[in-house]
């Protein structure tokens, strides 16, 4: 209750100050004025964003102005009446076209002039100088001159104050008021120096002078501070007609009328219109990056997920050539173990007994104990690049996949004549080979190929060093070699595979070590090729 109480005295002392400086600027016969009335402007944007609570205030304000400047009671609570109507009118209307207070919008702010310009003003001016024309305050003769006036000041008042109090309401937390009082005091001084100063009597060319100056303020800041210097326009040309300089004083009242609201219209179109779109683009531009920034996060979890999905295929055939590496092993151990225990049988079990055992046995289980290094240092996560021997790696994902390619009678022939070094992730790059490779056994397999060989060599080129792997399974299909590297897509007819090996053997290339990845077909088979920049070669 207070603070209704509190708004509608703050609103009908506004109205009223603000009235009563608009009306002694502007020299207006009793409260008719073809200038800025800068009460309506406060009073409309009061009503919209407080509500009709602060009606009472607009009807007290309106009444004690138009009454101190010689309008009969009567007329005056009439007049008070019909401004009061007008604000509850705009809060219905304002609702009713579903406005957003914050005027961020280009519809915003192109509806709000149309309900002020066609119809809050055209109601109050019309129905207003009625009853000033029946209580004697205006003459037939004035009647028209008299409704022109009254709409086309009350407008500029709107227009002028309106969007740009609904803006401040809406956000006044993120304003910088000391920011405002610089730009307004630098601008006073500007536009003082152009029509005092340099007395520029041109109207025209005050127009481009000053207007220049808030498109900069636009594009560069934002056009909440333009509207900002625009009222300082507006006030401060006012107060320089009123006391007879600048450039709308001229010998003509009408050229002088027409001049100066031309000039300060010019200003609220190109404050609103313009720094509306260019607000509407910076939005659009910030909610692009925004987007396109969850886009790359969502990107790189979906990456994450598609690496591990991948890794766990990978540790899957892994364990696998784990345990084919082991057999061999298991199996010696197995035999020393019945030597030992015949030995012992026999009785026969002496020193140089229990030497084999140590010696041979040791032999099986650090074999084994090897074996787990390799395959543990592959699943190691690397945070740094670092050098590493090209010819190593190769040769370690060899070592890994030997067991179950000499299963399966695959040859794998590495030819590594020269020591290449490079930069960048050694057990990414061994993952990479080992999808490359799987994948040329898997082909040899299902191809049912006789002779089946897996070719890799290291050459160097003016690119850099290429790392050529090649098989003899008969090579890609030409209508899908375009797309091996798309996600979940997968060649292999059993339809165990993820389609995610050479996908990510792609994304870590490329992407990770910024080098290439390149398939084609050969004479007998497919050639994957990585291409290794000079940059991170040794």
């Amino acid at each position: 209750m207070t603070k209704s109480i509190s708004l509608v005295i703050l609103m009908a002392l506004l109205y009223y100050g603000s009235g009563v400086v608009s009306l002694d600027l502007l020299n207006a016969n009793k409260i008719i004025s073809i200038g800025v009335f800068i009460p309506e402007g406060i009073a409309l944007a009061f009503a919209i964003y407080f509500g009709k609570k602060v009606v009472p205030g607009i009807f007290i304000g309106q009444f004690v102005l138009a009454y101190t400047h010689t309008i009969a009671p009567f007329s005056a609570l009439a007049i008070a009446f019909i401004n009061s109507t007008e604000a509850i009118l705009g809060i219905y209307l304002f609702k009713k076209f579903k406005l957003s207070k914050d005027m961020q919008k280009f519809r915003d702010i192109l509806s709000l002039f149309a309900l002020i310009v066609f119809i809050l003003q055209p109601f109050s001016a019309v129905v207003s100088n009625v009853v000033l024309l029946f209580g004697d305050e205006i003459t037939h003769s004035e009647f028209y001159n008299s409704i022109f006036s009254w709409w086309f000041g009350n407008i500029m008042g709107q227009l002028l104050f309106t969007p740009f109090l609904l803006i401040i309401f809406s956000n006044y937390k993120n304003i910088n008021v000391l920011e405002y009082i610089l730009y307004a005091i630098g601008y006073i001084l500007y536009l003082f120096v152009l029509e005092v100063v340099f007395d520029i009597q041109n109207a025209f060319l005050m127009m481009s002078l000053s207007v220049s100056v808030i498109v900069i303020i636009i594009v560069k800041k934002d056009m909440v501070l333009a509207s900002f210097l625009s009222i300082v326009i507006a006030i401060l040309d006012h107060l320089f007609i009123h006391i007879g300089v600048g450039a709308f004083v001229s010998e003509s009242l009408l050229n002088n009328t027409i001049n100066f609201n031309l000039y300060l219209l010019s200003h609220i179109m190109i404050v609103w219109i313009i720094g509306i779109l260019f607000e509407e683009r910076k939005r659009h531009v910030s909610s692009l990056k925004e987007t396109i920034r969850k886009e790359v996060k969502k990107n790189k979890e979906q990456q994450l997920f598609m690496l591990q999905q991948n890794r766990l295929a990978q540790m899957g055939e892994l364990i696998g050539m784990i345990a084919h590496q082991w057999r061999q092993p298991l199996n010696n151990l197995s035999l020393i173990n019945q030597v030992v225990i015949a030995k012992y049988q026999a009785d026969k079990l002496d020193d140089d007994v229990m030497g084999y055992f140590k010696e041979n046995s040791k032999k099986q289980i650090d074999l084994m104990s090897n074996t787990i290094d390799d395959f543990r240092n592959f699943f190691k996560n690397e945070d740094e690049k670092q050098d590493f021997s090209l010819s190593e790696v190769i040769s370690n994902a060899i070592k890994m996949t030997e067991p179950i390619f000499k299963k399966n009678q695959i040859s794998v022939l590495f030819d590594d004549k020269k020591e290449y070094m490079a930069f960048g992730l050694s057990n990414s790059l061994i993952q990479v080979i080992l999808n490359i490779i799987n994948n040329a056994k898997d082909a040899l397999i299902e191809n049912e190929i006789e002779d089946k060989k897996i070719y890799i060599d290291i050459v160097e080129d003016e690119d850099g060093i290429i790392i050529n792997i090649k098989d003899n399974a008969g090579g890609i299909d030409e209508s899908i070699i375009d797309k091996i590297f798309d996600p979940y897509f997968s060649t292999k007819q059993s339809k165990n595979g993820t389609g995610l090996g050479l996908y990510m053997s792609k994304m870590i290339i490329e992407e990770q070590m910024q080098w290439k990845l390149k398939v084609s077909n050969t004479e007998n088979g497919a050639l994957f090729q990585i291409v290794i920049d000079k940059k991170s070669v040794l």
